[in-house]
């Protein structure tokens, strides 16, 4: 191989790349698993899951509890209850995991959970009687 064509070799900072949080991009998981954990442990991470997925702006948060006594699905739904972050929440689809995991949709400002009566458009609204 001729001199021109020969390349010099990569910086060491080059050769081995990571993600950052330098950028201030964190990577967020949008699935919390409390499986195993107690009451007052979850809560806390259910608490700072919502926290993170709100920063990250996601549109949804899942937390999986799993059946077991049912503990854990009560205070979970319990918690997102009284959040702010949350507009409302519900279980999951038969194949995200059914009654055992709940989905969090977060809290914009402007987005209305879906009510067919009132933000529908489609449904015409009743005649005036003359």
């Amino acid at each position: 191989m001729s001199p021109k064509r020969r390349r010099r070799p990569k910086p060491a900072a080059e050769r081995s790349w990571s993600a950052s949080s330098a950028g201030g991009i964190d990577p967020v998981d949008i699935e919390i698993d409390l499986h195993g954990m107690r009451a007052s442990e979850a809560e806390t991470m259910i608490n700072i899951h919502l926290q993170r997925c709100h920063n990250a702006r996601l549109h949804i948060a899942k937390i999986n509890h799993g059946h077991g006594t049912g503990v854990l699905k009560q205070l979970t739904r319990d918690t997102l209850t009284k959040s702010d972050l949350v507009v409302r929440h519900y279980p999951g689809s038969y194949g995200d995991g059914g009654d055992g995991v709940t989905i969090a949709e977060m809290n914009y400002g402007g987005h209305k959970a879906f009510n067919r009566r009132t933000n529908n458009s489609i449904v015409p609204k009743s005649l005036r009687k003359r």
